[in-house]
């Protein structure tokens, strides 16, 4: 197969390299989009943001609203009325997939989308070469990476109807998939307000979680340590107690849906082993992360933060200003990159986004400035 050339090549399928990759197109500069396979899509946080509502201009009322605008009328009638009762969830998918839409329209020629996993990454030179799991070789001027993390999920020891025992993480993933199970307090946890929610979870993270939703929203909370000892501090302890957050440190061996809704549709509790029924509205799963996605940055050479310890839990340390990690030319954006120093990283949707297009503001500027100074220089060479 041969080798193809790119000014840009942005790694991940997710929001991070969907913004990389349309600030690319719209700057029409030559980009390779791996986007991955369907393995990598399954692995990826985004799949579970099941509606994006935190974000100013992403919700479904606007699309409610445009839609009632057009259809005025007696002769519509009966179309408003659907279009009223209607809750339009707006997905990361959907998001992705509006950038794939424009990137094949509006923006057509100068993206070249590769539904591989790159598998393989290497300097020569002043470029980077990838290879993908199909046997694509790819160079490029500058590398985006944007692969994200997983969290570790909660292993549920659930009873099959034919009366076996599985002990899974299988059994979440459809009330993941429905915004039952949470992951962001920031991004979801205004969703818990006067409700009543489970945070999975055995750290002080976890506890602290509990107490943000019980102050924030009024939520009533209590704590699934699914059989690991709680490992707060006495003071975080203390508040517990004081907000009466209880922790329940039994296994959850069922987890329960309200009657007359199918399953993994919506969340009513869970059942633990010692027979304790726990109800809940939503869980909150706190349990850390299971991976960090950087085996490209490392392969790179990139410099990762130290503090988090085993190198497959590392982040990849980037600069502030643009997420251009140790390794120039190289950018890291979204959950899988940590800003140098004492300077927060907010993982949220719209952080991950305005880092992607400060990365190609950034690599666009040394294209356009490299290519000034040959005009100059040969001018300059004329006289």
């Amino acid at each position: 197969m041969a080798e193809e050339a790119f000014q840009i090549v942005v790694i991940g399928g997710g929001i991070g390299g969907s913004a990389a990759t349309l600030r690319a197109a719209q700057h029409m500069l030559r980009t390779a989009w791996i986007r991955g396979d369907r393995m990598t899509a399954k692995a990826s946080r985004a799949k579970y943001v099941y509606n994006v509502d935190n974000m100013i201009g992403v919700h479904g009322g606007i699309v409610r609203r445009k839609a009632l605008e057009l259809f005025e009328g007696d002769a519509y009638a009966s179309a408003r009325e659907l279009l009223e009762s209607a809750h339009f969830h707006v997905s990361t998918e959907d998001i992705v997939e509006n950038v794939v839409e424009r990137l094949r329209g509006e923006l057509a020629g100068t993206v070249t989308e590769i539904e591989e996993k790159a598998v393989s990454a290497r300097r020569e030179g002043d470029r980077f070469v990838i290879e993908t799991d199909c046997g694509r070789t790819i160079r490029g001027e500058a590398v985006v990476l944007s692969t994200g993390v997983m969290d570790r999920q909660p292993s549920i020891k659930m009873t099959t109807r034919t009366g076996k025992v599985m002990d899974d993480i299988r059994w979440i993933y459809p009330y993941a998939n429905n915004e039952s199970l949470l992951y962001c307090i920031l991004c979801e946890g205004h969703l818990t307000r006067e409700t009543s929610t489970a945070v999975f979870g055995s750290s002080e993270a976890a506890a602290q979680v509990a107490l943000m939703l019980h102050e924030r929203y009024g939520t009533r909370v209590l704590l699934l340590t699914n059989g690991e000892p709680l490992t707060a501090s006495e003071e975080t302890r203390l508040l517990l107690s004081e907000y009466d957050i209880p922790a329940q440190t039994s296994r959850v061996v069922e987890i329960l849906d309200p009657e007359g809704v199918p399953k993994g549709k919506e969340l009513r509790g869970f059942r633990l082993e010692d027979g304790t029924l726990v109800e809940a509205r939503f869980g909150m799963v706190v349990m850390g992360l299971h991976r960090v996605y950087n085996d490209l940055a490392r392969q790179l050479g990139a410099e990762l933060d130290a503090r988090d310890g085993a190198p497959e839990l590392a982040h990849v340390l980037v600069e502030d200003a643009n997420s251009e990690t140790s390794v120039r030319g190289l950018f890291a954006i979204g959950d899988m990159s940590r800003r140098r120093g004492h300077s927060p990283s907010f993982k949220q949707i719209y952080t991950a986004q305005e880092y992607a297009v400060r990365a190609v503001n950034a690599i666009d500027w040394r294209i356009r400035r490299a290519r000034r100074e040959t005009i100059v220089a040969k001018r300059q060479r004329g006289r």
